[in-house]
């Protein structure tokens, strides 16, 4: 069983190939062949009055390569203080799910930097604790699974233990009935900033093997849920490898 390192540079080695700038400096970053000030240059921020959603790819990509003290994530903050509900969550213009996955992934970023103020993130917790159902999570909802269990493996919360112990079974109940590929559960690891959740019996080497599996050939990796319809461009499904792969690297960095 290797370690995950010539999967790892496989899968970076495709995503410098074929990402936009943002996505090869991160990549590189997340391997230690950037340093992150460096693959922060290649970041684009939004505007201060952007809606909610638009910081994501700004804290995902100051928390892959190790910066949540930067000052980008500092004005996604201040930012974000001024468009936060007075229910604690986000306005993710859409259905429930919308604003539990957006205020969840959010929520976790947030509880991950020193800039947030706690009662914000109390806020937050009590809005997702209220809409918690075990139901939020069985199955195939892995965005639900993922949003609850990086805000509440980041943030302390009353109702936190026992939305992670669902979490996990979920997840490994995902994996080994094959509705998560290995990346999408080790991504779930990535978010919760471990290498294990409660109620998980995923163990590191068999993730690793997993990854090596579903690894295609050239490095990258393939979405299961990606459409084969002649409506999708070409450009536009090897976007979602890119995004797939680059998910399954950083699953890989932490695993390894």
């Amino acid at each position: 069983m290797s370690d995950g390192a010539s999967s790892r540079e496989r899968a970076l080695a495709f995503v410098v190939a074929h990402g936009d700038a943002p996505t090869r400096a991160r990549a590189r970053a997340l391997c230690g062949e950037l340093p992150g000030s460096e693959a922060l240059a290649a970041l684009p921020e939004p505007e201060e009055d952007a809606p909610a959603s638009a910081w994501l790819p700004t804290l995902a990509f100051c928390a892959d390569v190790r910066a949540m003290r930067d000052p980008r994530v500092e004005r996604a903050c201040v930012a974000l203080a001024r468009v936060q509900a007075e229910d604690g969550g986000f306005d993710a213009g859409g259905e429930e799910d919308a604003r539990l996955q957006l205020s969840g992934t959010l929520g976790g970023y947030l509880a991950r930097s020193p800039y947030v103020r706690p009662a914000a993130l109390a806020a937050l917790g009590d809005f997702l604790a209220e809409l918690w159902s075990p139901e939020r999570v069985k199955g195939a909802r892995w965005e639900n699974l993922a949003s609850y269990a990086h805000f509440f493996a980041n943030a302390d919360h009353d109702a936190g233990d026992g939305i992670l112990q669902w979490c996990g079974r979920e997840l490994e109940r995902g994996f080994r009935a094959g509705v998560f590929d290995a990346a999408r559960t080790a991504r779930v690891l990535v978010l919760c900033d471990a290498h294990a959740l409660p109620g998980a019996r995923l163990e590191r080497e068999e993730l690793l093997r997993a990854l090596d599996d579903e690894q295609a050939p050239d490095g990258g990796f393939s979405a299961p849920e990606d459409p084969t319809s002649e409506r999708v461009s070409p450009e536009e499904l090897m976007n979602r490898r890119v995004e797939r792969s680059l998910e399954a690297l950083s699953g890989l960095v932490r695993l390894a």
